[in-house]
């Protein structure tokens, strides 16, 4: 074999996390979040390793390469000290205004908002900080069980999960629940909030047979 044929190509280290950050890129650029800064995702690997995806082009080739504004380095930070592998920060269209509301937090009014309901944090204060202190402060916000979300104030949304599949679910749902709410709003129509119970009672949704769909999109 000709030495040095396979120089060139990607290493194949941790290969089903790289393809699964693939497609999550893909799924990225399908809905708008090709900007650099739209889209940011990250995953611990084996050993000490973390993956990236996004930066300064959420497109496939993407993965590795370094965040912009420190972003990366303050989720990075977080990663390290949070219970998930996975950590998504976006930034779609819904969700930003959501973000830029005094009150952002997401009342159960919806199935995807109820998903959400007691299950994610708004943080106001994010930015202006080292990632060394900005992180640990993150994953402090991130600490209580169960929590899938939180939206960082007028700059978007980071959701987490045990596989990317779980955390692109959870931008995917909060993101349509954000839009969902916000039209609600526009009426100017008091909104039938969902009792506990009931928000409670919603079904867990089937993540890779979501990611599974996204993978068959982007070819992944």
């Amino acid at each position: 074999m000709q030495k040095g044929l396979f120089s060139s190509l990607p290493s194949i280290s941790n290969w089903p996390d790289r393809t699964d950050l693939s497609a999550a890129s893909g799924w990225a650029l399908r809905n708008g979040l090709g900007e650099p800064g739209d889209f940011l995702a990250l995953l611990k690997a084996d050993g000490d390793a973390v993956l990236v995806a996004g930066g300064a082009g959420a497109g496939p080739d993407a993965i590795g390469a370094e965040a912009p504004h420190g972003m990366g380095a303050a989720l990075a930070a977080a990663l390290a000290q949070v219970n998930a592998r996975c950590l998504i920060f976006a930034r779609p269209r819904n969700v930003l205004a959501l973000a830029a509301l005094s009150e952002s937090l997401l009342p159960p009014i919806c199935p995807d908002s109820a998903l959400f309901h007691h299950r994610h944090v708004v943080d106001p204060d994010f930015g202006g900080r080292p990632a060394e202190e900005e992180g640990p402060r993150l994953a402090a916000l991130l600490a209580a069980p169960g929590t899938r979300a939180a939206v960082i104030g007028n700059q978007g949304v980071l959701t987490l999960g045990s596989r990317v599949s779980h955390a692109l679910s959870n931008l995917h749902r909060f993101e349509r629940a954000a839009g969902t709410y916000l039209r609600a709003l526009a009426t100017g129509h008091a909104l039938r909030i969902l009792p506990d119970e009931l928000a409670a009672a919603q079904p867990e949704p089937d993540a890779e047979a979501f990611f599974a769909a996204v993978k068959t999109v982007t070819g992944d």
